[in-house]
């Protein structure tokens, strides 16, 4: 269980610093000495075909087949993977010696990772074999495999701990291809973390590592960073994490020094938007006077209302009254209005994106702050269904059904899922919509078939002439639901689930489906939906600036609240543009995510995933689906043999299994 990590994490806390001492140098484990392996007969390797190659591996017996069946998988297993899963399933996993079992795990866990199927990942790197295996090879993979999952989770420290573990066991050579997986790691990793493990670390090339992250962090302005940047190219010449430094320094520096002076921000402050326009004037303001507090330079801040306004006409007239920069719009349909020759004279933060990205000039690692071009920066739920079916995949669910309300919101969030869901390799089985006079109970029925199994009964007991004891069956082939919903829609979509005998299938929604307020009350009836969550929403972690708008503004508690955090990181991002866009992987921890810029200008927003649990939310573990454990308990039965994972004390990281 998710306690067993975190008791492993304060003795790994202990034991890395030491371990770590080799991490990322040129070192090979000499005294672990492996036992031999098979390796096959140039009578066989000499021949071209995998299929004549098997064709004479299978003649020979158990475990000399199974050895030589894996030597040629391994390097069959990226070039299809599909084949060679097909042949590790044929393997007997239980009837193989533990060299071998170490050695099909890990296999199966790649062929995990290239499913999309990470969960698996663990489940096959917790057994007997692979965890007491002293081969060099096994180590090396099962932590690098165990480092990827732990990532794709948003599990960063777990991840981070798996790279030290894996690097002693790895030449300079084979961690070349996996610096980017690290260096991404390193960057999600908390400043506090990176400065312990640096004050410890005595392996130079890892200090050097950390030395960068730390500079990275953006806690400090562009030109701070880039002082520190060039003192870091003095102090490691030759340090292979050179490929992640700007291209051109002299140009980010002298963009450094032009922060705008003066911001227009184009707000709807009158009209039907007149309440999120201002929210959002609100919570720019209190950022404003946080910086001022801190002794930060402050820009002019001008404000100008966009109802009723040709938004070009506007933003021409903001620059004409010397802005340098622009904040603004929040309506969808007056950033599309917004055209080349605004974007193109001085740099546009959007607050809300446009469906296609066009091709507007865009700041580059050049450092021509002043070049101008569109930033875009929101809160979409578009991006939260791409989440979701993200989410959804990496939790190794396969097919689902969505339910989202019959409005424009809910057709979009519905296509934005099905397509990112389908582009994942996932089906979807079904789909349905909802208005103010649904009955939820019926329409999920609907979905689920049971209307159907009703309805065949009754049929049945027509024709037999008396009643039957019966209970309805929902259709089997749904692994996941996903939906959109608010908190009161939400609150009866999960009970009709349940209703309908599908209490135990996993649902995911967009953070729409959280009020903002811990109501644990009525929250029950959510127990078990997973959300992904901004930090503005996530209960009992506010943040001072967070503190101090709730205190001014009573109203940002509410559904406004979000539109407070969007004003307040708007003005966050405004000195960080250049910095964000021209140093790859930083990020800036906001109240909406963590933002980091894409090369189309986009700003990012990385969430953190919760789910429903006693009507509280709380942090989503890595659970292991239900399908999943019927498709490995086939397999062990295939192989007539009984499932190997260890008992929950002595596994390193325990999988939680999908609640009842």
């Amino acid at each position: 269980m998710m306690t067993n990590l975190t008791a492993l994490r304060k003795n790994l806390s202990n034991t890395l610093p030491a371990i770590a001492m080799a991490v990322l140098i040129p070192i090979f484990i000499t005294a672990c000495s492996s036992q031999p392996k098979a390796t096959i007969p140039p009578t066989i390797s000499s021949i071209k075909s995998i299929e004549q190659q098997l064709a004479e591996v299978e003649k020979l017996s158990y475990p000399e087949r199974a050895s030589l069946t894996l030597e040629i998988t391994r390097n069959l297993i990226k070039k299809d993977p599909a084949r060679t899963e097909k042949i590790l399933n044929q393997l007997p996993y239980e009837q193989l010696p533990k060299r071998i079992q170490a050695e099909l795990a890990v296999q199966q866990a790649q062929l995990a990772q290239i499913n999309h199927q990470d969960w698996a990942v663990f489940e096959w790197l917790d057994r007997e074999a692979v965890i007491v295996s002293n081969d060099t090879y096994i180590n090396a993979q099962a932590h690098i495999l165990k480092a990827l999952a732990y990532s794709r989770f948003g599990e960063y420290q777990a991840s981070l701990d798996e790279w030290l573990l894996a690097g002693p066991y790895l030449t300079e050579t084979e961690r070349e291809p996996h610096y980017d997986s690290f260096w991404q790691t390193l960057l999600h990793v908390p400043a506090e973390r990176l400065d312990s493990l640096y004050k410890q670390e005595k392996s130079q090339q890892l200090k050097g590592w950390l030395a960068l992250a730390l500079i990275y962090q953006t806690g400090r302005s562009l030109d701070q960073q880039l002082t520190g940047l060039e003192q870091w190219k003095r102090d490691w010449a030759y340090h292979p994490a050179h490929k992640y430094l700007p291209g051109d320094f002299e140009a980010l520096k002298s963009s450094s020094t032009k922060r705008p002076d003066k911001i227009a921000v184009l707000l709807p402050l009158s009209g039907r938007l007149s309440r999120a326009g201002e929210s959002v004037r609100d919570g720019m303001l209190a950022s404003h006077y946080e910086a001022m507090s801190k002794n930060e330079p402050l820009p002019e801040l001008q404000f100008y209302n966009t109802e009723s306004s040709n938004i070009n006409d506007l933003a021409s007239r903001a620059i004409d009254e010397g802005a340098q920069l622009i904040i603004g719009p929040l309506n969808k349909s007056q950033v599309k209005a917004l055209n080349s020759d605004i974007t193109n004279r001085i740099p546009v933060l959007a607050l809300n994106y446009l469906d296609d990205s066009p091709n507007q000039a865009f700041p580059t690692s050049s450092g021509n702050y002043r070049a101008g071009g569109l930033y875009q920066f929101g809160l979409s739920a578009e991006d939260e269904a791409i989440m979701a079916a993200e989410r959804g995949r990496l939790d190794g669910h396969k097919t689902a059904i969505i339910i989202t309300p019959d409005t424009e919101w809910g057709k979009k969030i519905n296509t934005t899922f099905k397509a990112k869901w389908q582009e994942l390799g996932g089906v979807i089985v079904g789909s349905g919509e909802f208005d103010a006079k649904t009955q939820f109970s019926s329409l999920t029925g609907w979905l689920l078939h049971t209307d159907q199994s009703e309805a065949r009964a009754k049929q049945l007991s027509r024709l037999l002439g008396e009643r039957l004891g019966f209970q309805a069956r929902r259709r089997q082939d749904v692994d996941m639901v996903f939906i959109g919903a608010n908190p009161q829609e939400a609150r009866q979509i999960k009970p009709a689930l349940a209703y309908q005998y599908a209490g135990n299938l996993p649902v995911y929604a967009t953070s729409s489906a959280f009020s903002g307020i811990t109501n644990t009350n009525q929250d029950q009836d959510m127990d078990g939906i997973r959300i992904p969550i901004m930090p503005w929403l996530i209960p009992g972690t506010p943040s001072q600036l967070e503190q101090q708008i709730n205190t001014l503004w009573k109203q940002s508690r509410g559904q406004l609240g979000t539109l407070y955090a969007l004003g307040a990181d708007a003005y966050k991002l405004y000195p960080r543009l250049q910095q964000l866009s021209s140093l790859q992987g930083s990020q800036l921890p906001g109240m909406t995510g963590f933002l980091s810029i894409t090369p189309n200008g986009k700003i990012h927003r990385e969430l953190s995933w919760q789910i429903f649990r006693n009507g509280r939310l709380t942090p989503l573990p890595i659970i292991k689906p239900k399908v999943a454990e019927n498709r490995l308990s086939k397999l062990s039965e295939k192989n007539q043999a009984s499932t190997s994972v260890t008992g929950d004390n002595t596994v390193l990281y325990a999988l939680e299994t999908e609640p009842q």
